[in-house]
């Protein structure tokens, strides 16, 4: 009995060695992602949705005037098999048209509505931009090709799939795309038919991530994804305060500090994996992910998060200038 006692001991301490060593150095075991792509600091949610009408090119283009890192896109494919920007495929909440994307020729697809409700914000976005046409991603490819783009492939089909591999390829945008879907089965897809492009990871991964980071596991656990997608709970509670129970309102606390893990953000950047927080609207909301050290933020309002960026650089410029002043009085 002591025997068994000793083995068992002695493979909690090799157990709790190893993890710890490869928690701290994972690339021991695991591929470096090697930040494949670029910043992710500033990315505008369905091109910036709460500036310009959603996935519209007017909101593209906004958003890359205004210096974004990334844009956030859904994409969807029609009935003679044009890959177009939309985040549902049907098309009534977005055009107030009755149909499908996937059994409407491109040609005959309706202009969005110039006023649409944010998904996460409690406001309306009212735009009196006259081109909010259907945008094919062949051509935001074209207009945009320095941008990160980051797609996710909703309902994931084989050739909607291809086609986004083709002209991922086509516009030579390897280093510059992330796609992925929220499905396991069909981000397994995205892997199988292009395992060379960015892939952020779908909910079921994202979940046994955090299940096996309490559970001591991580350090063993392959991703084969380089892009991290959550979203910070908190957030819920700036927007839906109060419709929100006090029961809610307790998940929404325990499901933040169990999601918010600044040790995990740390791991998955030693991989080189990337934290993006989604969907943030708030000033408030920005600081609050930038003290979990995150590497990204996902709004539907990029000039707010631009102008938090902006009036943090001049106040600490400012406390630098002032301290400055302090030390060559002290040194007077």
């Amino acid at each position: 009995m002591e025997l068994i006692w000793m083995i068992v001991v002695a493979v909690v301490i090799v157990y709790l060695i190893v993890s710890t060593v490869l928690f701290l150095f994972p690339t021991i075991i695991h591929r470096d992602h090697g930040n494949k792509v670029g910043s992710l600091k500033i990315s505008a949610h369905r091109g910036g949705a709460g500036e310009f009408i959603e996935n519209t090119m007017p909101a593209f283009n906004h958003s890359a005037q205004l210096g974004v890192d990334m844009l956030e896109i859904d994409v969807q494919e029609t009935k003679d098999s044009v890959i177009v920007i939309s985040h549902d495929n049907d098309m009534y909440r977005s055009t107030g048209q009755k149909g499908l994307i996937s059994e409407t020729l491109f040609n005959d697809l309706p202009p969005y509505s110039n006023h649409l409700f944010l998904q996460f914000d409690r406001v309306q976005c009212v735009s009196s931009q006259a081109d909010y046409s259907f945008v094919k991603l062949d051509d935001l490819f074209e207009y945009h090709k320095e941008i990160v783009i980051h797609i996710d492939t909703k309902d994931g089909k084989p050739s909607l799939v291809n086609s986004v591999s083709e002209l991922i390829v086509k516009h030579d945008r390897l280093k510059n795309t992330v796609w992925g879907n929220m499905s396991e089965a069909k981000n397994d897809l995205c892997y199988s038919v292009n395992p060379d492009i960015t892939m952020f990871m779908s909910i079921r991964k994202v979940i046994f991530t955090y299940l096996m980071f309490y559970l001591g596991l991580i350090g063993f656990y392959p991703m084969k994804e380089s892009v991290f997608d959550i979203p910070m709970p908190s957030s819920i509670l700036e927007q839906f305060r109060d419709v929100l129970s006090g029961w809610q309102k307790i998940l929404v606390h325990i499901a933040h500090f169990l999601m918010m893990n600044r040790l995990l953000f740390w791991h998955l950047r030693r991989r080189g994996i990337k934290v993006v927080v989604f969907v943030l609207n708030k000033e408030e909301s920005f600081s609050a992910a930038e003290k979990y050290n995150v590497d990204g933020i996902m709004t539907d309002f990029p000039s707010r998060l631009i102008k938090y960026h902006n009036d943090k650089k001049e106040n600490n410029g400012s406390d630098v200038g002032e301290t400055s002043q302090i030390l060559g009085k002290v040194e007077e």
